[in-house]
């Protein structure tokens, strides 16, 4: 399974240069995410199938696809003598720690999160008013705010300064960005790059992941926003807000959020849409680049000159 490591590098080198200066993202971001998470899924599932696969008894085939194999079960065996055991020993711990950091970081990133999501709630409950006209609740601040708490039953929050300085349409503009934020779970498209972020702080591919999916995922609630309201009205609400200091707790996601100017430039000046051949051509590509570890670790079954190294060992 080398072969998947060299393209799970691969993927990891290429994929934020091509999607980082793709145009096509900003044009359609919901295919913008998918193609981020489309590139994540195939680096992990790569790695994970490759770990998993090296663990599984393996016989002594003479496709030259299982040569890795063989050489790590005989030095593991102790056939290669100190220096054998000390490389598969090195490789086996590697794993283990790479699975126990995400594992650890899981653990730490979800109480962390539930925790400060409790204890703004507990907040919203003493100082908030609920408003049925506006759907969401409104906090006494005299900084304009507006965002979506993250979680199960997600809220919609704004500022009573907030309320004071949009006028009708604008605000119902950002409520309806917010509320395309609580539709579309981007709360769950961030949190789980956030947890690869945490687990692995020294990944490009997750740093740019991290980077372009908090945009792409405000182009999206921009875009879903605008099919109810005037580009220029959001964009004049985002000028307003953006103006404040930031009060948005660290377990919410906020109107002002990614970055405000290309936000602005697409509100104000709107990209060609893609063509319908052309999004299921990224679409195709997309599910082939994610399937693809899955789909060499089938055909490793199904081809019986590859399947020859994973039997059971004699």
């Amino acid at each position: 399974m080398w072969p998947l490591l060299l393209f799970a590098v691969a993927v990891s080198v290429g994929a934020p240069r091509l999607l980082g200066r793709a145009r096509w993202t900003c044009q359609s971001p919901r295919l913008g995410i998918a193609a981020w998470y489309a590139t994540l899924t195939a680096v992990l599932s790569a790695v994970g199938i490759t770990v998993a696969v090296s663990v599984l008894p393996l016989s002594g085939g003479s496709a030259p696809v299982c040569m890795a194999w063989q050489w790590c079960v005989q030095a593991a065996r102790g056939r290669y003598g100190v220096l054998g055991l000390l490389v598969t020993a090195a490789v086996a711990a590697a794993a283990i720690l790479l699975a126990g950091r995400l594992v650890g970081c899981g653990v730490r990133f979800t109480r962390e999160h539930r925790a400060r999501r409790r204890q703004h709630l507990q907040l919203l409950s003493l100082i908030g008013q609920e408003t049925a006209e506006l759907g969401a609740t409104v906090v006494q601040s005299a900084q304009p705010a507006a965002y979506m708490v993250a979680g199960p039953g997600r809220r919609i929050v704004v500022t009573s300064a907030a309320v004071a300085a949009l006028g009708p349409d604008e605000l119902a503009a950002v409520l309806a960005h917010e509320r395309a934020h609580a539709a579309g779970r981007h709360d769950v498209i961030l949190g789980g790059i956030g947890l690869l972020r945490m687990a692995f702080p020294w990944s490009a591919l997750f740093r740019t992941a991290a980077q372009q999916l908090g945009r792409l995922v405000e182009m999206r609630a921009d875009e879903v926003a605008v099919t109810e309201h005037r580009p220029i009205v959001l964009a004049r609400a985002l000028v307003a807000l953006a103006g404040a200091p930031p009060v948005i707790p660290a377990s919410a996601i906020g109107a002002t959020g990614g970055d405000a100017m290309a936000r602005l430039d697409r509100l104000l000046d709107p990209p060609a849409r893609l063509g319908t051949v052309r999004k299921t051509c990224i679409a195709a590509v997309l599910g082939l680049t994610g399937m693809a570890p899955t789909a060499g670790l089938a055909a490793v079954w199904a081809f019986p000159t590859l399947h020859a190294c994973l039997l059971s060992a004699s």
